[in-house]
């Protein structure tokens, strides 16, 4: 789906090329609300009458309501830049699909967000604006996690800021710990974290009971992004520097051997059918799972079932981190205003809003989540909120590259949940996503 997407998107943006002038725009848009962008017209209208410089951002339908809260301050702050929001897109995939009819039909739109993995997509189409010289000279690292810019480099070049950063922790059920008689799990990260052993110890001392009594000791979804996490902390990836496949490297297969063992032999894990059926919140919740290994993205879901938990750091203690991106377009008119858009947006004003409203997850600015780390992740101890965000300088983004909603999409899911049901071993899941990326990227 992504990888027609993107085809589609090539073929469109040479046949804009060739018709250009002939297209007309939408209607307009009404400041600040969830309308489709102001045609072209409207826009050159707009400077002749000496009205401020409109910036025109697309996000998907949930973060309507979060733009609003953000930018009614911006715009009280100042009379040179309105932003107008077009929030009729549903989902990452929606907003993507109508960027891309936007751009082969010739509308300008400024800023989009945009998933992680369509992200390389854009700049592989050289569809985005380029801000490396601006974001180095503007983003210090005291004021910004400088290592989530960095994981979001393609080529040594930066093509947009993050929305918010999520990662991957243990969340624990401290009931089921405590009735065990055993210590929380470490919240240290780095070379004295827990290790994958010491989980695998962990699931099979807190396993216990049959049937529909059975407790399970830990969780984490069998889906190779998530399972990652394992091997990061090795210094193991599924590519190497080049983009080679490392789906043939055998200590990445004993690592999901012993994965798949603990579903579907030892039973230490609950199995898709049952997460499927109770979900996982639910499962933790009842004191059915002790340790459930998620991204912080489901933190209030959690919170909201009544769990008595903690967090801990993942196992091996290098987790994965996860950036959804503010994108601006390459075609843009006002480039300034735009950038100054995208600086808002990370500023420290505009994420102790995402903060205090609970909004969109952890954030690049390091000092506006040092300053709220007691108005967010409600239920937590000081310990654990510590945790979570001493996760941002102990997490690795996925490996992603142009073709990787493809492979994503695909292949890596797919496989993912065959192995998760048991319809595929890890050496039949493994030899065939080997073969699909090398095929796809011609290693």
């Amino acid at each position: 789906m992504k990888r027609l997407a993107v085809m589609l998107l090539a073929g469109m943006l040479v046949l804009s090329t060739a018709f250009a002038g002939c297209s007309s725009g939408g209607g307009n848009a009404n400041s600040g609300g969830g309308n489709a962008p102001a045609s072209s017209e409207a826009k050159q209208e707009e400077k002749k009458s000496g009205d401020p410089t409109t910036v025109y951002m697309m996000v998907p339908s949930d973060h309507l309501e979060t733009m609003e809260m953000l930018f009614e301050p911006f715009h009280a702050s100042q009379d040179e830049i309105r932003v107008e929001v077009d929030a009729t897109a549903s989902g990452w995939d929606g907003v993507a699909t109508k960027l891309i009819t936007m751009l082969a039909g010739g509308e300008e739109v400024d800023i989009a967000a945009v998933s992680t993995s369509y992200y390389p997509q854009f700049v592989e189409l050289n569809q985005l604006l380029d801000i490396t010289d601006h974001a180095r000279e503007t983003y210090s690292e005291e004021e910004y996690y400088w290592s989530v810019f960095d994981g979001l480099m393609i080529d040594d070049h930066l093509y947009g800021v993050p929305i918010s950063i999520y990662t991957l922790v243990n969340y624990y059920n401290k009931d089921m710990y405590d009735a065990a008689g055993m210590e929380y799990p470490s919240t240290a990260w780095g070379k004295d974290a827990w290790t994958f052993e010491d989980w695998k110890n962990t699931a099979n001392q807190l396993t216990q009971g049959e049937g529909l009594d059975r407790q399970y000791g830990v969780w984490i979804e069998y889906q190779l992004e998530r399972t990652a996490c394992f091997l990061f902390s090795e210094g193991l990836n599924y590519w190497a520097d080049d983009l080679t496949p490392q789906f043939d490297n055998a200590r990445i297969r004993e690592v999901h051997e012993d994965l798949y063992k603990m579903v579907h032999t030892d039973k230490t894990m609950p199995n898709s059918e049952l997460v499927n059926t109770t979900g996982m919140d639910q499962l933790f919740a009842d004191g059915k799972v002790a340790n459930y290994i998620t991204g912080t993205w489901s933190h209030n879901s959690i919170f909201e079932s009544g769990a008595n938990f903690d967090v801990s750091a993942t196992p091996g203690g290098t987790t994965v981190g996860y950036v959804d991106v503010y994108i601006p377009m390459a075609n843009t008119k006002h480039p300034e205003a735009t950038q100054a858009v995208l600086d808002y947006l990370i500023s420290y004003d505009a994420c102790v809003i995402k903060y205090e409203n609970n909004r969109l997850g952890p954030q690049v600015n390091r000092r506006a989540t040092e300053d709220c780390k007691d108005k967010c992740f409600a239920g937590l101890s000081p310990e654990g909120v510590e945790c979570i965000f001493d996760s941002l300088d102990n997490c690795k983004p996925l490996t992603v590259f142009p073709e990787w909603g493809e492979f994503l999409s695909d292949s890596l899911l797919p496989a993912s949940n065959m192995m998760a049901v048991g319809e595929s071993t890890v050496d039949e899941a493994f030899d065939k996503l080997q073969a699909d990326a090398k095929a796809l990227l011609g290693k």
